[in-house]
Order: structure tokens, then C-alpha cells, then sequence
């Protein structure tokens, strides 16, 4: 018995060297995934023990959104509803392959769709609204239900678009809209739309005239804006705009203008880099075109506050000076998270010069504080490697040492230095920092500039600006 004992122990060693030598002393067997949803991000995985990389057999295929990893990781957001049978491969070191057959199960997602109120529309003024506000899927198509009409006049894009120029006033217009995804049931939303009697052109003079009340209005960041140009001008029958901007900059970000519908709109994302200055001519067959120049601004929304930061301020037509290069622009702007907001100018050593313009609500003085740092080591700051101006006037301030704190983008440090007091006018005030040459400069620099994180005015109410948000965005 013992004898016997002793024989299966050495067949069972035998057994174990065998599998681990040859790589096959591993787990993979196949299961019923956990579920998802279309449209819902999925993560799972059909790893088993070992050493293995994994992927699909080549018959096998995931639902569309998902992809297999070589670790065993599924993960994605599936776009196809359904239940899917595959079978996946597993590869040890020895390039022995292990199949298992497994299971996945995808629930459709549930689309949701309100009907919204709709501002009323006007005749032959430009008409647009984004109805496209169905839930529930990334990518949502929309139409417009079989049997059903909008006023005339108007269509509706694909992406949920309602616009046009309606040519009929009517009251109360109602109309179905269909919300359609893949992986899921289309829903419905039904709209009512007003179109009143609008404008009323005047098409007998016989030549084409602008329309003196005509102008484009200023817009804000955040806030919806739009301009008909129908009617702008008037005097004969099928006129027709186009745009030519003489500024070179057109228009900023969100903003856009149709010359289906002439019509300027979109909500802003970015402030205008100063004023907007356009050419509009009107044109219609058989009749001499007319031109006219308009301005407009797209603005900052004022927000109040002691604290400006540098990475807000207008770096249009800015240049700074980097060890390999010269950033420019919105490029001046660094990360790290020691600044108050993660964001600091740098770049600043060569001669250049940037500015905050503060709104006071009355006449007031403040302290000013600072906070810098530095990339290129310990410097005492004075007037002639660094000017504060303000409202034209410099500022007689006591020279202050500035310590480089890291060595990197990612770790520098600044420190608050209180320069001394200003005086502020009720109304607008610019402050101006600029960057001198200087013979202590090394390289390829020619200024030693600071690191600079924000201005703040201590002491003092009533403070505001409009600081150029857009400058971080993607950053």
C-alpha cells in the first residue's frame, strides 16, 4: 500500500512538471459577461490565470463600440443592442492557443425626448432653434414624422436643427418630430410653433437702399446670439448678403454666419480679438449692389472681483521667449498646480508687456499684491527689468526678490509679494507689467521675466473685469 502510495505522488509530480513546462498549467474557461447598454460605457474581462494574451477568434466579432484587449479587458461604449456569442483565444507563452466560447448581452438604450416651448418665429425674418434635445445616445438623428408639416418656409436638419425663413404667418403650427438611434427605439416629441406677421419690406423704390436703424449689436460669451440682415436693406425685390470681414479675424469661436438664411448666430465661446468689423453687401438681379461697413464686438461677461489672473488677460500679437522656441499667444499660458487657478503666464523673458483692465466703481486705492515666480533662479525685480504702469503713470515701487521655487512647468512654485499702493479712477483702469531687456539675462534671452500667476488689489470694493476665458480653453 505504501509502495503504491509513493508511485501515484511521483505520476501526480510527474503530471504537474509536464503541464508547467509545456505552459499549459493555466485558467481559461468561458462565461456569460455581465451586461450593458448601448451608448453606456461597458468594462469586463475574460481573463483567466496565467500568462495569456487573448483575442477574438476570427469568425467572432464584439458588438460595434467594443473592443478586446491583449490583457483580456473588454471595454468601450457598444453601440448595437443584442445578444452576442463569441469565441476568443487565449495564447500562452509557449504559443499554444486555448479557446472558450462566451456570452454578452447588450440592452437597447432608452431614448428620451420633451417637447420644449418655441419662441415664435417671424415672417421674413431668420428663424432658428435647436430642438435637437433628445437624451440618452452620444450620436441622435432626428426627422420629421411621416404626415406631419412644419410652417412654411422651415425644414429641420438632421442634427435637430429648426430654421428658415417662414413666409406664411400662421398661429399655433403644430408638428411631430422623431428622436432615432441605433440600438434603440425612436421616440416622438410633438412642437407647437407661432409665425407671426413680421416685417414688411418695402420691394417699389427701385434700387436698393440700407436701412439707417440697421446695426450689430455687441454680443456676450455664454449668452445666445443672432442678427437677421433681412430687411437690413430694402427698396427692390430678392435681396440677397453677403459678408466680407475686414479685420481679418471673423468671428469667434460658437458663432457663425448662414448665407442660406443671412443670418449671424450661435451662443460664444471665446471673446472677439477687439472689434469685429464687417462688410455686408446687398444684391439682388437687374438692380445695383450696395455696400455698407458695420462694427460689432463679441465681449467677456464682467465678473467682479480683487483677483486677475494673468492667464486671462489678451495675448493677441503676443511673443515670448522659450529655451527652444518663442510661444506665442495663448502659448504663454503654463500649467502647473501650484498657480491659484493651475494656470500662469511664462515664456516672459524678453521685452514684452501685457495689461489688465479693471473696472472701478468709484475713485479708490489698493493695495497690490503679486504672485511670481521664477524659471531662471533667484532675481531682485526693479524698474528697469520690470515696469508697472498704471493709467499711463509708472509706479514708484521698492525693489523685491523673486525665488525660483522647482525646476519644471509641473512643480514651479510662486510667492505673494505685496508691492506697494495704487491709486484707481472711478471707471476704467489699465494696469501694464512689462518685461525689459536685460544684460542679466543668459542664452538666448534677452529679459529675465518672472513667472507671473495673478495681480490683487486688497483693501477696496467694487471691482470687476471681463477676463478672456476662452484663452484656456483645451488647455
Amino acid at each position: 500500500m505504501k509502495k503504491l502510495s509513493k508511485i501515484l505522488c511521483l505520476m501526480l509530480a510527474l503530471c504537474l512538471c509536464i503541464a508547467m513546462i509545456s505552459g499549459c498549467a493555466v485558467s481559461f474557461e468561458g462565461k456569460v459577461l455581465k451586461s450593458g447598454r448601448v451608448g453606456e460605457y461597458y468594462s469586463d474581462t475574460i481573463a483567466g490565470g496565467g500568462d495569456l494574451f487573448y483575442n477574438l477568434d476570427e469568425d467572432s466579432h464584439l458588438p460595434a463600440g467594443l473592443t478586446l484587449m491583449g490583457d483580456g479587458r473588454i471595454y468601450g461604449y457598444p453601440m448595437e443592442a443584442g445578444e452576442f456569442n463569441f469565441k476568443a483565444v487565449a495564447i500562452d507563452t509557449n504559443n499554444e492557443a486555448i479557446s472558450a466560447d462566451f456570452v454578452l448581452n447588450i440592452e437597447g438604450a432608452q431614448l428620451s425626448y420633451t417637447a420644449s416651448a418655441l419662441p415664435n418665429a417671424k415672417t421674413n425674418e431668420a428663424y432658428s432653434q435647436d430642438i435637437g434635445t433628445a437624451t440618452g445616445m452620444l450620436t441622435i438623428t432626428y426627422s420629421l414624422k411621416e404626415g406631419s408639416a412644419l410652417p412654411a418656409g422651415l425644414s429641420l436638419s438632421d442634427d435637430g436643427i429648426l430654421s428658415g425663413i417662414p413666409t406664411q404667418a400662421t398661429e399655433q403650427a403644430s408638428f411631430t418630430v422623431v428622436a432615432s438611434a441605433n440600438g434603440c427605439d425612436p421616440v416622438e416629441a410633438t412642437f407647437t410653433l407661432t409665425v407671426e406677421q413680421g416685417i414688411i419690406i418695402d420691394e417699389t423704390l427701385g434700387y436698393i437702399v440700407f436701412n439707417e436703424s440697421f446695426t450689430m449689436p455687441d454680443g456676450l460669451v455664454g449668452e445666445p446670439y443672432s442678427v437677421n440682415l433681412i430687411g437690413s436693406a430694402y427698396g427692390v425685390p430678392g435681396i440677397t448678403y453677403t459678408i466680407r470681414y475686414l479685420n481679418g479675424s471673423g468671428l469667434p469661436a460658437g458663432v457663425s454666419y448662414d448665407s442660406d438664411l443671412f443670418l449671424f448666430s450661435g451662443t460664444p465661446t471665446d471673446s472677439a480679438n477687439g472689434e469685429i468689423t464687417v462688410m455686408i453687401t446687398a444684391s439682388a438681379e437687374g438692380y445695383e449692389s450696395v455696400r455698407k461697413t458695420f462694427t460689432f464686438n463679441i465681449l467677456d461677461k464682467q465678473v467682479e472681483t480683487n483677483r486677475f489672473e494673468g492667464e486671462y488677460v489678451n495675448l493677441t500679437g503676443k511673443k515670448g521667449a522659450g529655451y527652444s522656441s518663442a510661444p506665442g499667444g495663448t502659448g504663454l499660458i503654463q500649467k502647473t498646480p501650484a498657480a491659484s487657478d493651475g494656470f500662469f503666464l511664462g515664456y516672459l523673458n524678453c521685452a514684452i508687456d501685457f495689461e489688465f483692465v479693471i473696472n472701478a466703481e468709484q475713485a479708490t486705492s489698493a493695495t497690490l499684491v503679486l504672485n511670481l515666480g521664477s524659471e531662471v533662479g533667484n532675481f531682485t525685480y526693479d524698474k528697469e527689468m520690470f515696469s508697472i504702469i498704471i493709467n499711463g503713470e509708472e509706479l514708484d515701487y521698492v525693489p523685491f526678490n523673486v525665488t525660483q521655487i522647482g525646476t519644471g512647468e509641473a512643480d514651479f512654485g510662486f510667492t505673494a509679494i505685496t508691492v506697494g499702493t495704487v491709486n484707481l479712477q472711478q471707471g476704467e483702469n489699465t494696469i501694464t507689467f512689462e518685461i525689459h531687456e536685460s544684460d542679466k539675462a543668459t542664452g538666448t534671452y534677452t529679459a529675465v521675466g518672472c513667472l507671473f500667476d495673478y495681480m490683487e488689489l486688497i483693501g477696496c470694493t467694487g471691482l470687476s473685469w471681463r477676463p478672456k476665458m476662452g484663452n484656456v480653453n483645451g488647455k
